[in-house]
């Protein structure tokens, strides 16, 4: 009996915080779509969490804001967005009640505008809350020493257990990664060590092996402890801003290496966003700040893709059309997406799959 309530609070606590996360990344995507296009003077017939059964909602002016039963995503309703044709010519829309907010008889330009506005409503939350983390601090490795490796250049130079290395060559030096980067980029040379030891701050002679791939330098120590790193206001801004780059590159990089098949396609659905979800969120809000910030950017740039359906999709369609002079077809664009849900079904389930595998082989061990 115990086992099951276990099981069943664990259950509720996984989708709660898979709600949470992704109910609050999902209406920020939508929110960069409605203030855009609110900005440019198109109308929203409708502002939605989630999908499917109506479940509760208010009307304010000509929008309907509402909460729908499934709440792994959400859209927003542009007045013409989805024309019907006209029965004389399918690839002719027929004309809104309102052609002054009609989204598909403005420019191309105010169109792009409104779509990106949801994938860079997500980069955006991303530097904002990587600002906050920054500011708030997170506990990362120190450079103290835990643990010197027999047979080590460490050991040879005279490290010890809780030494602190708190300068390499002149060069101070606070975090694990910090220490790690020099000391794999000089290996063979001799550095020269500022070590913290009871108090007192003495300098050993060490030459980094190496022993890592690409020649990368090792002396074999293991880190100790971490420590609260925190920024200051600006110095934030420009961490954020390092750290959304560097997560974007990684992904772009990652998505690019499945593609051409030179690292495994290891895609990660509901299931599996859920879980890290609340495991982030037992380990505390900093983490699941940190999950969320990286699950907005790969929001991001997965709705880029130039996939029919998804923003990115749209965008190419648009672009196809500024070159063109006129718009692609309906007939068209009604067969690629088709084709774009049809393959993104294919992915959710697929990744869907794989979450379910893995989990049930944890379970069962």
């Amino acid at each position: 009996m115990v086992e099951i309530f276990e099981w069943v609070y664990g259950f509720g606590h996984t989708v709660f915080w898979a709600v949470v996360v992704l109910g609050f990344l999902v209406f920020i995507h939508e929110l960069g779509h409605f203030w855009v296009a609110k900005k440019l003077g198109i109308g929203v017939t409708t502002f939605s969490l989630g999908f499917g059964k109506r479940l509760w909602g208010f009307q304010r002016g000509e929008t309907e804001y509402r909460l729908s039963l499934v709440p792994l995503g959400g859209y927003v309703k542009l007045v013409g967005e989805d024309p019907e044709a006209n029965a004389e010519d399918p690839d002719v829309p027929a004309e809104p009640e309102d052609p002054e907010k009609s989204f598909y008889l403005r420019p191309v330009s105010h169109r792009m505008a409104v779509i990106f506005a949801g994938p860079l409503a997500n980069i955006l939350l991303a530097v904002v809350l990587g600002w906050v983390l920054s500011l708030v601090g997170m506990p990362v490795l120190g450079t103290w020493v835990g643990k010197v490796l027999p047979n080590s250049p460490a050991l040879t130079a005279g490290l010890q257990a809780d030494d602190r290395i708190i300068g390499i060559n002149g060069t101070s030096v606070r975090r694990w990664k910090e220490m790690a980067d020099i000391i794999e980029a000089n290996a063979g040379k001799k550095l020269l060590l500022q070590v913290e030891r009871k108090n007192s701050v003495i300098e050993l002679s060490i030459t980094p092996a190496s022993r890592l791939p690409g020649g990368k330098g090792k002396i074999g120590i293991a880190a100790s402890r971490t420590f609260i790193d925190r920024y200051g206001p600006l110095d934030a801004v420009w961490k954020s801003l390092d750290q959304t780059y560097e997560i974007i590159h990684l992904t772009v990089t990652s998505l690019y290496g499945m593609v051409v098949q030179t690292v495994p396609a290891d895609i990660g659905g509901p299931i599996r966003i859920s879980r890290v979800a609340a495991e982030q969120a037992k380990r505390g809000l900093r983490y699941v700040v940190g999950f969320a910030i990286l699950l907005s950017l790969n929001l991001a740039i997965l709705n880029l893709l130039p996939i029919p359906i998804l923003d990115g999709g749209h965008m190419l369609f648009l672009t196809i059309e500024a070159l063109r002079g006129k718009p692609i077809s309906l007939r068209i664009r009604e067969m690629s997406m088709q084709v774009g849900m049809v393959l993104l079904i294919g992915l959710m389930v697929f990744a869907t799959y794989k979450d379910s595998v893995y989990y049930f082989l944890q379970w069962t061990r």
